[in-house]
């Protein structure tokens, strides 16, 4: 008797078949353990609301307006990544609307910003944005690359969720090895990242890397600024200039980009006072200059460049947000 062969009609539907229940597989296997911590508030490799991941450091851009879209904040904090590390959503008044998210993205440039607020317009849960401006983000330091206009939008944002499911990346995200640390800290639901403290070895070696020469000011950045700040016109805005540490004023004057930071200064309070809003100029009318880089991070400092929630927290009571 003659075994009946596949036919090439069979085989590829049984392939078909084959690869339909591979996706389905990694797609549930992805949405249970979340590696992008974007559709769960408490994936199991977390603990405590905490979790370590690379992946959450280097798909910042991807991950964070996602996750403002799952939890529909009441209040945003925007900036750099002074502000992921500086500003606790915990620190808050119970008067801020809640939840509040920290929406602090590394090295954010100020082009970046007209893509912020517009996200947040279109959440369309946000009734009150805390906006945290540092230098860097108005110099010609490269840029990484930018947070996509497309996440602004429902429809981008239901892309890159069906994408965060269905990656070719997604055995190296479930990989235990895919969420290794290489940044120091945890990171919270809420976009907190909390930082342990810096040897003097890694603070030193921070404000040696600085590559002051790149910082030099764009002020057709201010115009990025006025976009955002028109953008946010419906909500309630606080607007503050970054803290700035005594060394690294030193590094910016010695650097010769001291006129140039005044400079900004005098630009973003005319703009801020144009639109009718508040400015708060922190850059160097604050009390906590106790750092040295050569003695590692300090009470309220982590390094030259990020202060600490403690600090932080003087910051939000500046703004009668604590």
């Amino acid at each position: 008797m003659k075994t009946a062969r596949p036919t090439g009609a069979g085989f590829a539907a049984a392939f078909g078949i084959t690869i339909a229940v591979i996706l389905a597989l990694m797609s549930g296997l992805t949405l249970w353990r979340d590696p992008l911590w974007v559709f769960r508030e408490a994936p199991p490799w977390t603990r405590d609301g905490m979790g370590a991941s690379r992946l959450l450091d280097v798909e910042m851009r991807l991950v964070k307006p996602l996750q403002l879209a799952r939890i529909r904040p009441g209040t945003v904090l925007i900036g750099s990544s002074v502000v992921y590390r500086g500003l606790d959503p915990h620190d808050l008044s119970r008067q801020a609307p809640q939840p509040a998210y920290n929406a602090g993205i590394s090295s954010l440039m100020a082009a970046e910003l007209p893509t912020m607020a517009a996200l947040i317009v279109d959440v369309g849960s946000v009734r009150r944005v805390v906006l945290g401006l540092d230098y860097f983000m108005f110099t010609r330091m490269p840029p990484p690359p930018p947070l996509r206009p497309a996440l602004a939008t429902r429809s981008g944002r239901l892309e890159a969720f069906a994408g965060a499911v269905l990656n070719p990346d997604a055995i190296e995200r479930l990989a235990r090895r895919g969420q290794a640390r290489t940044e120091p800290g945890e990171w919270r639901g809420d976009g907190f990242k909390i930082t342990p403290d810096f040897d003097a070895a890694l603070t030193q070696r921070v404000a040696t890397a600085q590559d002051i020469a790149a910082m030099a000011y764009r002020p057709e950045r201010l115009r990025d600024l006025d976009t955002a700040l028109t953008q946010l016109s419906g909500l309630e805005l606080s607007l503050y200039l970054s803290p700035m540490c005594a060394a690294q004023r030193h590094l910016i004057a010695q650097g010769g980009r001291a006129e140039e930071l005044a400079r900004w200064r005098a630009e973003v309070a005319a703009l801020a006072a144009a639109k009718g809003l508040t400015l708060h100029d922190l850059v160097d009318a604050h009390p906590f200059e106790d750092f040295d880089p050569a003695h590692g991070s300090s009470r309220f400092w982590i390094d030259n460049l990020h202060f600490k929630p403690e600090l932080g927290r003087w910051i939000l009571a500046r703004l009668g947000l604590a």
